[in-house]
């Protein structure tokens, strides 16, 4: 019934994806709102939080999954990967701006921000070596 509402099962898939990825985003700008980042090392920590919160885990974990399928079967998850990346930019770009140097570099912070999350997130799910994470956050947190 439900694939017959959707057209597909892919279409069902992708359909349960957006909706979960708008719940994600929404709980997290609460959390952003929250702790108020102002910088790159505050914006830094904010995600470290929202990512590692049991909260929002199981989103993390799904959309990792779908990220890599996506790679491979980009026919199945289209834009799924640059979707993974503009939902998020333009709000860490807004939260960098006061104390950024121009609108170039509050979107170049909030890229590195948002890298430096991903990176350290898939390291984590791929090794579950949370140790080494930490350390890793640590480094980047002296810079």
């Amino acid at each position: 019934m439900l694939v017959h509402h959707f057209g597909s099962r892919d279409q069902l898939i992708t359909a349960a994806l957006a909706h979960a990825r708008r719940q994600l985003l929404d709980i997290a700008r609460t959390q952003l709102t929250a702790h108020d980042p102002h910088d790159l090392r505050s914006l830094v920590a904010a995600l470290r939080s929202i990512v590692t919160d049991p909260i929002n885990r199981p989103y993390f974990r799904l959309f990792d999954e779908v990220n890599a399928l996506a790679q491979t079967q980009p026919e199945r998850f289209p834009d799924f990967g640059h979707a993974s990346v503009y939902d998020w930019l333009p709000q860490l770009t807004q939260l960098l701006a006061p104390t950024s140097t121009d609108d170039t570099d509050a979107r170049a912070r909030a890229t590195l921000a948002l890298a430096v999350i991903r990176g350290l997130m898939l390291d984590r799910n791929a090794t579950h070596e949370q140790a080494r994470i930490d350390a890793a956050f640590a480094v980047f947190d002296a810079l």
